[in-house]
């Protein structure tokens, strides 16, 4: 199947202003990391547009994720309002939508979606350097919505987000490898998350 992280998102009963302030925000602060690519703007659909359907193109994968499965009943429920965008962590990867959206059962805003980073492992996308980016890449976009308020739920398939270990994704005799091949995937990169990964990778050299 592959490492998975799984998230919920909750935000209330707010306003639609402010669940756009909230999404524009956390957009913002996607662009800024070393993402492969992050949409270009922030999606807001509402009525049969957030239906999932392959005419929606580059909202696919958002309406995907905004549907609600009921696994009781068999049903499946269709969002009546999303705001949110799609970025790409590392080659490899899963998608990952960062989203908000009301259902006609519930006026709350609310959001279940998953991202699948094992597959950056691959030799040909960068191996297990490539991977330990797309996997904290996402963690990082995580940590951004605890901030903000809207997160409810995370469960990481390998327990890096509940132990902050990085042993939980790289092998100790690995590290040397992992931090030069960083260095070569983003040779030009200082930014915090950059400067955080390598501080957690030195001390996991200690």
């Amino acid at each position: 199947m592959g490492y998975s992280i799984h998230y919920q998102f909750k935000a209330g009963n707010r306003p639609s202003d402010e669940i756009r302030s909230v999404l524009h925000s956390l957009h913002h602060h996607a662009q800024a990391l070393p993402f492969t690519w992050v949409d270009a703007n922030v999606t807001e659909l509402q009525g049969k547009d957030c239906i999932f359907s392959p005419e929606n193109g580059t909202s696919l994968l958002l309406t995907l994720q905004g549907i609600q499965h009921n696994f009781a009943t068999g049903k499946s429920l269709y969002p009546t309002h999303l705001i949110g965008f799609e970025a790409l962590p590392r080659p490899g990867c899963e998608g990952l939508v960062i989203f908000l959206g009301q259902y006609s059962h519930n006026e709350n805003w609310m959001a279940t979606g998953h991202c699948k980073t094992q597959f950056a492992s691959q030799p040909e996308y960068g191996g297990i350097a490539n991977f330990v980016l797309a996997h904290t890449l996402v963690i990082e976009m995580l940590d951004q919505t605890q901030d903000l308020g809207i997160l409810d739920n995370v469960f990481d398939e390998t327990g890096y987000w509940q132990q902050r270990d990085l042993r939980c994704l790289v092998e100790r005799d690995s590290v040397q490898g992992v931090r030069q091949a960083i260095i070569q995937i983003l040779p030009t990169s200082s930014s915090e998350f950059l400067q955080k990964l390598q501080r957690q990778l030195d001390e996991l050299d200690v």
